[in-house]
């Protein structure tokens, strides 16, 4: 993870322009303030610099309707980037910058979801073997494919395993295998989440390979 330091001054000056997005989305539910969460420089993505995460908690659109749950804590993230703000998740702030890379890849890109029946041959197996290996052989009691997107001639599937009575999402087809248990939320915000730790660590990696002695 790259999280850095910053001034007071930066913080505060991305703060204001946080809010001034916020109220331009949110209107009149916008926050009167927000909670510093980081600041992160790796350049991850090409066009993606410096960049402050916010964390705030949202109010209900309609109060007055039951089936409306509480405020519910959300991130926002300014700087060098395309401002943007979204649920937490329960992510901790490096995951929510992770999560925040990834929606920008998957808009850069035009990343869709698309008919399961594009389902790459082989791409179950696959995926059948790579949990063979994460999860040592253990047995899936279930699985189906929860969305497919497409990404220019490539395709992520997202499918939803149990295993000992746990539900996971697992990655497959021409995406970067990956399992999280996060399926109490939709399956496009597992594969952000997925996509921006892997656009980070392919980036490390880039960095350090630049700066080994030849």
């Amino acid at each position: 993870m790259s999280r850095t330091t910053s001034s007071t001054q930066e913080v505060l000056d991305a703060e204001q322009a946080a809010l001034e997005y916020l109220r331009r989305q949110l209107a009149d539910r916008c926050p009167q303030a927000l909670s510093f969460e980081g600041v992160f420089d790796e350049q991850a993505l090409e066009g993606e610099g410096r960049t402050l995460l916010f964390s705030f908690h949202l109010p209900p659109a309609n109060p007055a309707d039951a089936r409306c749950a509480g405020p519910t804590k959300h991130y926002v993230a300014v700087g060098q980037t395309e401002p943007n703000y979204f649920p937490a998740y329960g992510l901790n702030a490096s995951d929510a910058y992770s999560f925040h890379l990834g929606t920008r890849f998957m808009l850069v890109l035009g990343v869709q979801k698309v008919d399961p029946a594009l389902e790459p041959p082989g791409a179950r197996e696959q995926m059948r073997k790579f949990l063979a290996t994460y999860a040592g052989g253990a047995t899936i009691e279930d699985e189906q494919l929860a969305g497919l997107f497409r990404c220019e001639d490539s395709y992520f599937a997202v499918y939803r395993v149990r295993i000992a009575g746990v539900d996971y999402y697992v990655f497959g087809a021409d995406c970067p295998p990956g399992c999280y248990a996060l399926c109490e939320h939709p399956p496009q915000a597992a594969l952000r989440l997925h996509l921006g730790k892997v656009v980070r660590h392919e980036a490390r990696m880039e960095r350090q390979r630049r700066t080994e002695p030849k």
